[in-house]
C-alpha cells in the first residue's frame, strides 16, 4: 500500500503523457546500467526455441529484458495470453521476493537474446530513487493496459477478434518489415497459437484468415502473411 501511494503522489507531480513517455521500459535497461547506487551487471542470455524463460509457478529470482526475438506468455499449459518482443520486461511485475510466476514463458522465435538480472538488486535500486518507483509504476501500469485490452479482444465475434489480435500483435512486434504496403507478420506467430491466443478454434481460424485474403486484407507471399493494416482497421472500424 506504501508503494502505491508513493507512486500516485509521484504521477501527480508529472504529466501522465510524460512520465509514461520518459519512465519506459527501453529507459528503465539503460537506468540499471547508470553510475548510481552502483550500476548493476547483468548477465547476456541466449535461448533456442521452445526453451522457457521460467515457468508458471516458479519462484522469480531473475528479471529479463528482451534485446531480440519474441517470447509467449502461456497459462495453464494451453492458453496464449500475450506476446513479448524487444524492449519488454519478464519477471518485474511485482516488488515482493517471494513472488510466483503466474504465467510460463517460452520462446517461440529461433532465438531470443535477454539481459538477466538478479531481481533482489533491481528492486534495492528500485527503492533507492524515486525514478525507480516511477520506472515500475509505468511497467505495472503497462501491464494492466495490455491485460484489459486483452480481456476486451476476448468479448469480440470471432471475426473481429481475430482481427483486432493481428493489429495487437503487429503493434507489439518492433521489427516490422513493410512489403509492398503491408506489414509481414511474425512468421513464428502460426495459425495454432492464433488460435491459443483468440481461445477459438483452429478452424475457425483458417476460415477468418481466408475471408480477410479473399478481401485482399492479408495476402500470402512465399508462405509468409503479409497484413495490410489500413485495409483492416477499415473493416474494424
Amino acid at each position: 500500500m506504501m508503494l502505491e501511494q508513493q507512486t500516485k503522489e509521484m504521477h501527480m507531480l508529472y504529466n501522465a503523457e510524460t512520465v509514461t513517455k520518459e519512465f519506459n521500459e527501453r529507459k528503465f535497461y539503460y537506468y540499471l546500467q547508470k553510475d548510481v547506487f552502483p550500476p548493476l551487471a547483468g548477465t547476456m542470455k541466449r535461448f533456442k526455441k521452445h526453451e522457457f524463460l521460467m515457468k508458471e509457478k516458479d519462484t522469480i529470482d531473475e528479471i529479463y529484458f528482451i534485446q531480440s526475438g519474441c517470447v509467449m506468455a502461456i497459462k495453464n499449459d494451453s492458453w496464449v495470453f500475450d506476446f513479448y518482443a524487444e524492449t519488454d520486461i519478464i519477471g518485474f511485475d511485482s516488488l515482493l521476493l517471494s513472488h510466483f510466476a503466474t504465467h510460463s514463458f517460452q520462446v517461440i522465435s529461433d532465438e531470443v537474446i535477454a539481459m538477466k538480472y538478479k531481481k533482489s538488486e533491481i528492486i534495492e535500486k528500485v527503492l533507492n530513487a524515486q525514478e525507480g518507483y516511477l520506472y515500475y509504476y509505468v511497467h505495472v501500469h503497462n501491464q494492466v493496459k495490455r491485460l484489459l485490452a486483452k480481456e476486451a479482444l476476448l468479448r469480440l465475434p470471432s471475426e473481429e477478434r481475430i482481427g483486432l489480435a493481428l493489429l495487437q500483435i503487429i503493434k507489439g512486434y518492433r521489427d516490422r518489415t513493410i512489403h509492398r504496403g503491408r506489414i509481414l507478420f511474425p512468421k513464428h506467430i502460426n495459425k495454432g497459437i492464433l488460435a491459443k491466443y483468440t481461445n477459438l478454434n483452429p478452424n475457425t481460424i483458417t476460415t477468418v484468415l481466408q475471408k480477410f485474403q479473399d478481401q485482399a486484407i492479408i495476402q500470402v507471399i512465399h508462405q509468409r502473411m503479409h497484413v495490410d493494416i489500413w485495409k483492416l482497421r477499415s473493416k474494424l472500424e
